[in-house]
């Protein structure tokens, strides 16, 4: 049982709801969210509150009570803001969307009815995952996401595998309908799902990049402790110290100076690292942070009560954050693809060329190169800045967007992509280290002992046959936690 308080949430308690586990409001948090639904209240007695008493986006200027006067504008908005289109989201990517926003509400800024969070607790603990499908949001909010989400709580709309869903609400006030939309949770909740397997995933990389190191004879001396004085950032010492550990005592060097894909390995990994680090930075301030439009502050009881309209659902931040790691993952594509050409090359490791059981014109790995070549493709295109991209909506009066929800979809595609390059990697250095008949008992290090043992769990056979099964299994070893 994971326990909302809207102050902190770990990300490994969102990966654990994702999953499957069932969480809790405290009572401090029900607390906070009774106080700011009081200030709201008694804010919109004294002046207008945008989607309480006026209508969103370019009707801000349409006073409710002059309409209809009554709470059923909340429930049409929410089912006109619920359209979206595309294939339907995973279940996990959605329920770690629901734990999300439930922690957000827990924070208190949104003036909700606290009964509202409670049906959400609620939703994510009958394991009744909304059908949320891809193209909706923009980066300004998940509105269409969320929506719909209020709708499957209504039971109005049939849950992701269909099937009844239980009424967990049975009236949406207007009050509680903006409230309960505004919000980026899904586009925070798949940044946070990919940011936890992207720092499985470089871990696991680097441990295989130092096997095709010690493969092909690197030289150590890049990875000294002198280099790691003299670098540029924090980031780039600590990965040279790390593949220092990885590597010594792994043998004579065969060169008195490396290519750049294994005499740059700090670098590489040093800056994925560094931006990896900034965005988990940056997630783990918004997976608590109240940012709804318009922002309860204040407190009634000691007459401070007042809303804020603002602009912090705009997800910029995000959108730069996760380009920048998307920039860093695609240049290093290019010494991850040389790494691969060259453990195909005898010049590198002394075997057959394409690490082939014999000389007779056998092709060994030579196809894995263009399945690691199509996947560095895919995240090079991924690399294009998506913070660049804007648009102008609803009559003029939404005149940008981040577009961090596309931002957050591609680093999951570029996540996949590096995972396939990094199995791809881990194949052919596994075989050139089999076929050197090197053992794991060699090396001094734990972390590359245990990735040589398990890329020895590979198929041995050395003819030319299917690779599709190797690769398969190098991917499940390679995104799993070490």
């Amino acid at each position: 049982m994971i326990v909302i308080d809207g102050q902190r949430l770990d990300f490994r308690d969102i990966v654990s709801v994702a999953d499957g586990e069932q969480v809790a409001l405290s009572p401090e948090a029900l607390a906070r969210m009774e106080e700011s639904r009081r200030s709201a209240e008694a804010t919109a007695l004294r002046r207008p509150v945008y989607g309480r008493s006026t209508g969103v986006g370019a009707n801000r200027t349409v006073s409710l009570a002059e309409v209809d006067g009554g709470d059923s504008h909340g429930l049409k908005l929410l089912r006109s803001h619920a359209v979206d289109a595309g294939k339907p989201l995973e279940r996990r990517t959605v329920r770690a969307m629901l734990v999300v926003r439930l922690s957000q509400l827990a924070a208190g800024a949104s003036g909700i009815n606290p009964a509202i969070a409670e049906a959400l607790a609620e939703l994510i603990n009958a394991d009744v995952v909304p059908e949320i499908r891809e193209f909706g949001g923009i980066g300004t909010a998940d509105l269409q996401a969320l929506a719909g989400t209020a709708l499957t709580m209504l039971g109005e709309r049939e849950p992701l595998g269909g099937g009844e869903v239980p009424r967990l609400v049975d009236r949406w006030a207007t009050a509680d309908a903006l409230p309960f939309i505004s919000s980026s949770a899904l586009t925070i909740a798949r940044a946070v799902l990919v940011h936890q397997e992207l720092s499985r995933l470089l871990d696991n990389a680097a441990s295989v990049a130092a096997m095709s190191f010690v493969a092909m004879s690197g030289n150590a001396e890049a990875l000294s402790p002198a280099v790691a004085a003299a670098a540029d950032t924090p980031a780039v010492a600590q990965a040279a110290n790390a593949f220092h550990g990885l590597v010594q005592g792994s043998g004579t060097p065969a060169r008195i100076q490396d290519p750049y894909c294994l005499r740059t390995l700090p670098q590489i990994f040093g800056s994925q690292w560094e931006e990896l680090a900034a965005l988990g930075s940056l997630l783990r301030r918004l997976v608590t942070a109240g940012n709804e439009n318009p922002m309860v502050h204040g407190s009634p009881a000691e007459g401070s009560n007042d809303v804020a309209h603002h602009g912090l659902f705009q997800m910029t931040n995000l959108a730069r954050r996760i380009d920048a790691l998307q920039v860093a993952v695609g240049a290093a594509c290019a010494t991850h693809l040389r790494r691969i050409d060259l453990l195909c090359d005898p010049n590198y490791t002394g075997m057959h060329p394409f690490l082939a059981e014999d000389a007779t014109g056998q092709s060994g790995v030579m196809m894995l190169e263009y399945v690691a070549a199509a996947a560095a493709g895919k995240i090079r295109a991924n690399a294009q800045p998506t913070s660049l991209q804007t648009v102008v909506l609803s009559l003029g009066s939404e005149e940008d967007a981040s577009f961090a929800s596309l931002a957050s979809a591609q680093l999951e595609s570029t996540a996949e992509a590096l995972a396939t390059i990094t199995a791809v990697e881990l194949v052919c250095a596994a075989r050139a280290m089999r076929l050197q008949k090197r053992r794991a008992d060699e090396f001094s290090s734990p972390k590359l002992r245990a990735m040589l043992e398990a890329g020895f769990t590979l198929p041995s056979e050395m003819g030319d046959r299917d690779l599709r099964g190797d690769v398969e299994r190098a991917l499940q070893l390679v995104r799993a936690a070490n």
